[in-house]
């Protein structure tokens, strides 16, 4: 495309006598956010005193670049080459409104080989070139958590670890900012990133910042390793949140803690047997790549994210406990620390951090005695909150929670707390409306036993005992977990049924027939014709029991302490004997087909046993983690006393 004679290639600005001309070539790169506003100001007015036709051209002088913008989003090397060749000033263009030049864009989309290449042949102080927010291409790097862009810009051009946006940031504290799940990126820009002018990253104003992103992201083993070199960050407050201390961001994140993070079944039993890392170093691959420029990153995977959290959770005991040693070391009494700062003793109890109470209560025993919010106890707040893991340790037949717990307002007794609808996120953690009913129940129950008698009469501001404010509060969950357990047992009962007529007429039409003259079976002393008359006969009783017990629960009463036991319990049976009746269908119908053509078939039972267990396994991977999680809220002890 031709362009006319008063139109700048390099950016769309219109000449007049107000705007002189400038090509990127002859000035590389706007050394400051400051520069890029001022020219785009100068810019605007310049192009709003022009003609309509002229504002016409200066939006078509970046349809000029759409190639080169569009060869960039793609990666496409040959075709941007080609482009350059033609116009060599487009290398270091700026080619749409914001200012982003071609390597801004390769950098943002990942397209590491393009940014190597274009690096190649920019001038090394191109490559520090800014947008309108004041972004080089390694900011846009670090906001897309592209490694090997980031290595490759840094091979260029090491000084690109300390250029400051406009808002004052590094790319590796807009890198902790944006960045989430694989964090190697992060690890990378720590390694590379130098504590000097203009921004000091790691003692400078925003070193505050950068610690508040590093807990928010997970990434607690790079602030150890930071801790070691820089322990002021272990003591010093971020102003810009409000006074905010790296003790209070731990108890802010609960997901950097085991007690904090749900996981699932088999998630569970694969983290208890996963060994704990105990190095805060960087990983192998990226202090390498940190060095040489070489090295690869391993592939997320099921059992590495797992790695990833176990080695989280143990780095942020271990920094909470370095912080407090650190604290130590510069305010002298731990527990008064803590007691001008009862925010982070509430917010570890509310997000039910055990690991931090524990600590705390560890170095400092006093801090039990120390109310925190509308003067309440960690015992209140558990039971508020239903923190069953902070409950637990707590709850020890003691003095101390005999006395905290007895302590009675206007808004009555702790079993006052305990009768409130408990949190949504606490209730959605339990599977099905019956058995929330039943955590419910139990938490109540449990509560019971820490006060006196005379305790569960007394009434609330509201003129209401415990047990009357507990009705109350889960009516409504109540009718919702009767529904569902009128739903689950009537499709249960409809499997179990046709289970039972089906293995019931399968004992009187054996497979082979009868003798004509006896009416004795015909395979009645095979191995097989044993194996499916044993089956059948289990399929009938247990489908049948399954029957009975979904029965029982259509016709249960649905009393509020029905929850605690009674209707799970006859769940559980009837799921169970249902489990058991598919399992044993399925054999009945193996032996048969083996019955049937053995004579034929030889190799057929093998086919058949794996075909049926086919069904079977299905149903135990869908339902056997629920069935745990039934069986261990009803009969497993749910508040254990723990020792600190």
């Amino acid at each position: 495309m031709a362009l006319p004679l008063d139109v700048d290639p390099s950016f769309g600005v219109i000449r007049n006598d107000h705007t002189p001309t400038i090509r990127a070539h002859e000035q590389p790169f706007v050394k400051s956010h400051e520069a890029i506003l001022s020219f785009n100001r100068t810019t605007e007015t310049a192009t709003t005193s022009t003609s309509t036709t002229q504002q016409t051209v200066a939006y078509q002088n970046y349809d000029y670049y759409l190639p080169l913008y569009n060869a960039a989003l793609k990666g496409n090397w040959e075709a941007a080459k080609t482009f350059i060749e033609n116009d060599p000033g487009a290398a270091t263009a700026r080619i749409n409104r914001v200012s982003f030049t071609a390597l801004h864009v390769a950098a943002g989309e990942g397209r590491w080989e393009f940014v190597e290449k274009l690096a190649a042949i920019m001038p090394v102080e191109a490559l520090a070139m800014q947008d309108q927010a004041g972004y080089t291409a390694l900011h846009h790097a670090a906001i897309a958590g592209s490694m090997k862009t980031a290595v490759a810009l840094v091979k260029r051009n090491p000084s690109l670890t300390n250029v400051l946006d406009g808002s004052g940031l590094t790319p590796l504290l807009v890198a902790a900012r944006y960045l989430y799940g694989s964090y190697e990126i992060l690890w990378y820009l720590t390694l590379v990133t130098q504590d000097e002018e203009p921004g000091l990253p790691f003692t400078g104003p925003h070193a505050m910042e950068l610690v508040l992103m590093l807990v928010l992201a997970g990434c607690l083993d790079i602030l150890l390793y930071l801790l070691q070199r820089y322990p002021g960050l272990a003591t010093n407050t971020a102003t810009g949140t409000g006074g905010t201390s790296l003790l209070s961001l731990l108890s802010l994140t609960p997901s950097n803690f085991l007690s904090g993070t749900r996981l699932g079944f088999w998630e569970s039993f694969f983290y208890s047997v996963i060994p704990v890392k105990n190095s805060y170093e960087p990983p192998h691959s990226v202090r390498s790549l940190a060095e040489d420029g070489h090295g690869e990153g391993s592939a997320p995977s099921f059992i590495r994210r797992l790695i990833e959290a176990k080695h989280r959770h143990h780095c942020a005991v271990e920094l909470f406990k370095q912080a407090c040693t650190k604290i130590h070391e510069t305010h002298g009494s731990l527990t008064e620390y803590f007691r001008n700062r009862r925010l982070i003793q509430f917010q570890a109890t509310t997000f039910g951090i055990a690991e931090i109470l524990k600590i705390m209560f560890n170095l400092c025993p006093d801090l039990m005695w120390v109310s925190m919010e509308d003067f309440k106890f960690p015992i209140h707040v558990a039971i508020e909150y239903r923190r069953e893991n902070i409950f637990s340790f707590l709850c020890e037949k003691n003095m101390r929670v005999k006395v905290q717990a007895d302590r009675s307002d206007r808004s009555g007794t702790v079993m006052h707390l305990a009768a409130k609808l408990a949190p949504f996120d606490q209730l959605s953690s339990v599977s099905g409306a019956a058995f929330q009913m039943q955590r419910e129940m139990k938490w109540f129950k449990e509560v019971e036993k820490l006060v006196r008698p005379y305790s569960k009469t007394l009434l609330n501001e509201r003129g209401k005992t415990a047990k009357e404010l507990f009705t109350e509060e889960h009516k409504k969950l109540a009718e919702a977990g009767e529904k569902w357990m009128k739903d689950t047992s009537n499709s249960c009962m409809i499997v179990a049924t046709l289970i039972a007529t089906v293995v019931f007429t399968a004992a009187f039409t054996v497979p082979g027939g009868n003798n004509s003259d006896t009416g004795v079976p015909i395979f009645l002393r095979t191995n097989a014709f044993l194996v499916f008359a044993i089956s059948d006969a289990l399929a009938l009783f247990s489908s049948l029991t399954s029957v009975l017990m979904f029965l029982s629960i259509l016709t249960a009463r649905y009393a509020e302490d029905d929850f605690l036991r009674s209707l799970p319990k006859r769940l559980i049976i009837g799921l169970a004997s249902l489990f058991l009746a598919i399992t044993t269908m399925m054999i009945a119908f193996g032996a048969t087909l083996s019955i049937v053509l053995s004579k034929r078939l030889d190799w057929i039972s093998v086919p058949t046993v794996l075909l049926a267990s086919v069904p079977v396994a299905i149903f135990t991977l869908l339902q056997l983690p629920l069935f745990i999680e039934m069986a261990r809220s009803t009969f497993g002890f749910t508040f254990r006393p723990q020792n600190l």
